[in-house]
């Protein structure tokens, strides 16, 4: 007998590819969710809980309760939430495999939509969309701290597309690589995303590019913040849903033809980094990462060299390379390293995308029951990670627990930041920021001072400053810290 308490069973995804503009967010889950519980055979009256990825592009009072109405749920439905991030839809899976171990559910949905393009598009043409009033005393991102800190804000240090070139720059210098040969490296791996994409007709974009075309910087490919191309990034500008069905193994028990058409969640875990990017010992190591992924295989029973397919949450190159580092996987593996595509190609659709990456799965172990595959997240600035290991309902290998966390505890202890600081310090990573017309406008260096503490700082001049640390990695050398009282920031100089 099994000791997996949660299956997969129903799955449904949607790209609003060929519209000019798409429905509402609220209105597309409405409609995903009841096309995957008619995948799983089960009409909405038989679940027992309702979860959703909150929208990042529109906010709705009592989101899942009007869903729950929407799609003809019973009036008792309980609701489950967690907060923002790209972890959202496993912490959400997770808790529900929980409680289906403790026998407090036995049928559940999660669905998530983003009409982020149909919005923006709206935005650049000085409309507002044609959707139910706008709740705007609830934030997409309720819940959660914000990315980063003031002080690292105040630097620019305030999202991910500015934290995840740091951690990108750092990886390349610990693996001794030349900032060319890391962009060769990081545009290798989104090309093999890529490539799968072309394949997924659930996917944003299908056009495959090149290595060479991801790394290029072109008018139509710019650079955003140094080494990403545009085409290295999230692509957030998508009208995409989907939503998974879960059920517990007494449910499968009492409907063994579903079996057939089921997937095991054979072990699952979440863990959190130091919050704050600037305190964190390492940018070239996810401690938090590896954390779950190790505990995800173990509650997995497997290893490994066992698992048939990864789908490594890739917001940025970086994560995928975390990732590979933490299961000692080399880059040249030959097993794919996303089912989807990625967020590049796939599309990147708020915090929802892995719900698009678990009823890929879904279809994908129906047509192969003998695979296994694991699914990681990955949210805020590589913060949150989240890892979930699955084989097919008839699959299931004889270790395998089933069982879930939804954060492990972590011991790594915050370094001290040197605020209103001077002296000498050296450059543990850097990234240089560029505006829409490819002009540098920030330079963001990450710094160990000499008695210990981390800094971060800025360039006084960006646009000479760029031109040197861009012609030689300033990656353990030394400059200059400064704090300018007027502007209330650092600046740092590199010593030549």
């Amino acid at each position: 007998m099994s000791n997996v308490a949660a299956y997969l069973i129903g799955k449904a995804q949607k790209s609003y590819h060929d519209t000019r503009t798409a429905p509402h967010p609220r209105l597309q889950m409405g409609m995903i969710a009841k096309r995957a519980l008619a995948d799983a055979g089960l009409v909405a009256t038989q679940l027992d809980a309702i979860a959703c990825v909150d929208p990042l592009s529109w906010t709705y009072a009592d989101l899942e309760k009007k869903i729950s109405r929407d799609i003809g749920c019973d009036d008792k439905i309980t609701t489950i939430w967690k907060p923002a991030g790209g972890t959202t839809p496993q912490d959400l899976l997770h808790d529900i495999t929980i409680a289906m171990r403790e026998k407090r559910l036995e049928t559940a949905i999660i669905m998530g939509a983003e009409a982020m393009r149909t919005r923006r598009k709206a935005v650049r043409a000085g409309q507002e969309p044609d959707w139910p009033t706008r709740d705007k005393s609830i934030s997409p991102m309720r819940g959660q701290k914000a990315f980063t800190s003031e002080w690292e804000s105040r630097h620019g240090l305030r999202l991910p597309i500015q934290v995840f070139p740091l951690l990108e720059n750092a990886i390349g210098h610990a693996n001794k690589r030349s900032a060319q040969q890391q962009i060769r490296t990081a545009a290798a791996l989104l090309n093999k995303n890529a490539k799968v994409a072309a394949h997924n007709p659930n996917a944003w974009f299908r056009d495959a590019p090149s290595a060479s075309d991801i790394a290029e910087v072109t008018t139509e490919n710019r650079m955003i913040s140094f080494p990403y191309t545009k085409r290295m990034n999230a692509i957030m500008d998508v009208d995409q849903a989907a939503a998974v069905v879960i059920v517990s193994d007494r449910f499968l028990a009492k409907n063994p033809h579903l079996r057939s058409t089921a997937a095991a969640v054979l072990g699952g875990a979440g863990a959190e980094e130091i919050w704050n990017p600037l305190q964190r010992h390492s940018l070239s190591h996810s401690p938090a990462m590896q954390t779950a992924l190790l505990a995800a295989l173990e509650y997995g029973g497997l290893d490994t060299k066992d698992i048939d397919a990864f789908d490594f949450y890739s917001c940025f190159p970086a994560p995928i390379q975390l990732a590979l580092a933490a299961l000692d996987i080399n880059q040249d593996d030959p097993r794919p390293f996303t089912i989807t595509g990625g967020l590049a190609y796939a599309g990147g659709p708020g915090n929802n995308y892995v719900t698009h990456a678990l009823a890929t799965a879904l279809e994908q172990l129906r047509e192969k029951p003998s695979q296994r595959i694991l699914i990681t997240g990955v949210g805020m600035a590589n913060t949150k990670h989240a890892a979930t290991l699955l084989s097919h309902a008839n699959e299931i290998p004889t270790q395998a627990t089933g069982l879930t966390q939804y954060r492990l505890p972590t011991t790594e202890e915050a370094l001290e930041v040197a605020t209103e600081a001077n002296g000498l310090c050296s450059v543990v990573s850097y990234t240089v920021e560029y505006d829409r017309n490819s002009e540098p406008v920030n330079v963001i260096y990450i710094l160990d001072t000499q008695d210990g503490r981390r800094a971060i700082a800025n360039a006084k001049d960006p646009i000479n400053e760029a031109r040197i640390v861009l012609s030689s990695d300033p990656i353990d050398k030394q400059g200059d810290l400064i704090w300018d009282e007027e502007q209330k920031k650092q600046f740092f100089t590199l010593r030549h």
